[in-house]
């Protein structure tokens, strides 16, 4: 960089560790063209423009001054910046503004995103669309939940970029796509952030794609956005709702989807471990989700608590899991005779839309356990060892196994021991 690093403007929301960072991954001979990274995450057409978007120095090439002004104009920058950003790359002008045409800026970002991120997970161009679908929803809809508007056509509406200002203060999940991006793109992290979650290696194999885990962590609360913990899947564990109870009781929050026969993806994020009982329990914060046909979370009302119900081997009572609304009139229920699956086309406890069939089939099924296993939660699968042996008989035929039953076994012993040790000291 020669003369060029000797007269640096460093960008003043760069600091000095930022700028030589840059500056390693900063190619040594003169480019005309960005390079990889870039040229792995945008087209051909979104390098060009960005190329010129940068002012290049006397011999045509991209100079360091005005890389550096890039990462700290977007990447460290005010809104402004990061909108301008979005729409210079997908060549949308500001200029006659609509919903449509900030569709196509998100599912640029959207797939730019995909190609960026470490996560060995699918991608497809129908996410990238209904990602910005559900994004833009509010813009189209105005004052209308999801469930009123679940079976009507979106509709292109005018809007302004102090809207676009607006949703991205109101949903930040777009300008930290933009930031990850740019964090890769870079090869340096401008900002620290979790979007997507770490999946621990196991033999399940998660079917949902990576916008999809993007979309639900992103509504998750912080502390439980860092780690996803595969609990139980169809594919690996069968239809067995015995195998499916043992996988998901005591594992604290977590994450249920659902693929039906009628290709419908929905589920639910329980705030509480799952335990057996006849009552309903969880918090406020749970919610229901559409993933296909479209991406929708379903936040819950002030109606009832009935946020989730998980109960077995009961003859008075419905036995199964199940979300929301009321004793057999489920938002979802997956009924003890695995495979089963019900939704009801109203439920008081969630602004839901009808999540599938009155009364479907199970394709597939997973949960995940969100955030790290808390110490009450690992107390709580301990404490099933002190319930009667009638139910404990049941858990146990249902695939619990009780792991910490032989450990608790040899600590009786050896407190026996030392009791018996400490009488004969004392003779």
């Amino acid at each position: 960089m020669g003369n060029e690093a000797s007269a640096l403007q460093p960008h003043a929301a760069l600091s000095k560790s930022d700028i030589e960072n840059l500056q390693k991954t900063f190619p040594k001979n003169a480019s005309k063209q960005l390079w990889s990274p870039w040229s792995e995450v945008f087209e051909p057409e979104q390098l060009d423009v960005l190329c010129r978007s940068m002012v290049v120095n006397k011999a045509g090439a991209i100079s360091f001054q005005n890389y550096q002004q890039l990462a700290g104009n977007v990447a460290k920058g005010v809104l402004e910046n990061k909108i301008n950003f979005m729409l210079m790359i997908a060549k949308v002008p500001k200029e006659n503004l609509t919903t449509d045409s900030l569709q196509t800026c998100i599912k640029v970002i959207a797939k730019a995103f995909s190609k960026s991120a470490k996560q060995n997970l699918s991608t497809s161009d129908e996410d990238c669309a209904k990602l910005a679908a559900s994004l833009t929803h509010d813009l189209i809809f105005h004052n209308e939940k999801r469930k009123s508007t679940f079976q009507k056509q979106q509709e292109v509406v005018d809007i302004e970029i102090d809207d676009i200002e607006k949703l991205f203060m109101s949903n930040p999940l777009i300008e930290n796509m933009i930031t990850e991006v740019l964090n890769h793109c870079f090869q340096v992290t401008l900002k620290q952030q979790t979007l997507l979650p770490k999946l621990p290696p196991s033999e399940i194999k998660t079917s949902l794609s990576l916008l999809q885990v993007l979309f639900l962590n992103y509504q998750l609360p912080h502390e439980m956005r860092h780690i996803w913990r595969p609990l139980f899947s169809t594919d690996v564990h069968g239809e067995s709702f015995s195998k499916f109870t043992g996988c998901i009781i005591n594992q604290g929050p977590t994450v249920i989807v659902v693929w039906d026969d009628q290709e419908n993806v929905f589920g639910g994020f329980a705030t509480n471990s799952w335990t057996l009982g006849p009552k309903f329990c969880g918090k406020p914060e749970t919610f229901l989700f559409h993933l296909h046909p479209k991406m929708n979370i379903y936040d819950s009302t002030p109606y009832n608590n009935n946020y989730q119900y998980f109960n077995l081997k009961q003859k008075t009572m419905p036995n199964g899991l199940g979300m929301g609304g009321q004793l057999e009139y489920f938002g979802f229920w997956i009924d003890s005779e695995f495979g089963i699956v019900k939704t009801s086309p109203t439920c008081s406890t969630y602004h839901s839309a009808q999540l599938g069939q009155l009364e479907g089939k199970i394709k597939k099924l997973e949960v995940f356990g969100v955030g790290d296993l808390k110490e009450e939660d690992i107390e709580a699968g301990r404490s099933i060892l002190d319930m009667d042996p009638e139910a404990q008989a049941v858990l146990e035929m249902m695939g619990k196994t009780f792991h910490s039953k032989a450990i608790r076994e040899v600590d009786e012993e050896n407190d026996k021991k030392e009791k018996l040790e400490s009488q004969l000291n004392n003779k």
